[in-house]
């Protein structure tokens, strides 16, 4: 059976807001098992699904002859990091709101042009300088950096946000001769080994049929999420899509609300805008510099 339509008829940002609402499925289901499976567990048999089918779609697109390429330090330490973010959200999201959690996800495109002007020279402007603080004072809303209500899982959240700054860092070194899904690819591999990983710490469970549903529909979306990621990507310029990333929050709160009856209170909510609104103003600041440049 053919479909009504073709992957180019659809615009680009139908798939980001589809990567959006699969990634925050996925972490919907993840969540629906804290307390039940440790987290290297869900990590391994997750990943085990998108790596499984991440790889038959290389195979099918006939990109497995760059797995080689794997082991290059650019897409290693991209994977690395991208591990090293995974034990990071999972275990924090565990133990915070999926809305708080998602929001403060959303300071990474802040953080990243501020590495980029640390580690890689790129001019940031005053506007640009001033969208970063505000959105930094968003995640310090949230996760209330205070001793009485400062967690060890908010600290986790501010690692995430520095690990995956440091892997959007990295995959600006990424050469164009290596296929997107390989990287993909690459990605999962690492991830999934982490999980093995920490076996030894952590007492693992025989998972029950429901968790077995939830893990492997996590997985799915997951992959599903990747996919849409890839057809965003090669499909157009990624920064005329990039304010549907936004989108997630959303998704997240309707997550919180309706499945975990989590409400984000007035301070959060106040944070939560500030990240959205700034993360916004920044991505259009660095379009409008791009767009006059000669």
């Amino acid at each position: 059976m053919r479909l009504p339509f073709t992957p180019s008829a659809v615009h680009p940002g139908f798939y980001m807001i589809l990567a959006m609402g699969s990634f925050t499925a996925g972490d919907t289901m993840t969540k629906l098992m804290a307390g039940e499976v440790p987290v290297g567990q869900i990590i391994l048999i997750r990943g085990l699904v998108a790596t499984t089918i991440i790889t038959l779609i290389c195979a099918q697109q006939g990109v497995i002859a760059y797995a080689p390429h794997l082991v290059r330090r650019t897409i290693l330490g991209r994977s690395l990091s991208d591990m090293l973010g995974t034990i990071f959200f999972i275990t924090a999201l565990m133990h915070m709101p999926i809305a708080n959690l998602t929001a403060v996800m959303q300071a990474v495109p802040l953080l990243v042009i501020a590495f980029a002007a640390v580690f890689l020279g790129e001019t940031v402007g005053l506007r640009r300088t001033l969208a970063i603080v505000v959105g930094l004072l968003g995640v310090l809303l949230i996760v209330k950096p205070s001793p009485q209500s400062f967690t060890f899982y908010d600290g986790l959240s501010l690692g995430l946000i520095v690990a995956v700054a440091m892997r959007d860092i990295i995959t600006r070194r990424l050469t164009i001769d290596v296929p997107t899904m390989i990287v993909v690819l690459g990605n999962a591999v690492i991830v999934t080994l982490s999980g093995l990983a920490l076996y030894p710490f952590e007492t693992w469970i025989t998972p029950s049929p429901r968790h077995l549903l939830l893990l492997l529909c996590g997985g799915l979306f997951l992959t599903l999420g990747y996919v849409c990621m890839v057809l965003t990507i090669r499909m157009g310029d990624i920064a005329q899509t990039a304010i549907y990333r936004y989108s997630v929050v959303l998704f997240a709160l309707l997550s919180g609300a309706f499945v975990f009856h989590e409400f984000p209170d007035r301070w959060a909510l106040i944070g939560i805008a500030l990240i959205v609104a700034s993360g916004i103003y920044a991505m259009l600041r660095e379009r409008k510099m791009a767009r006059d440049q000669p």
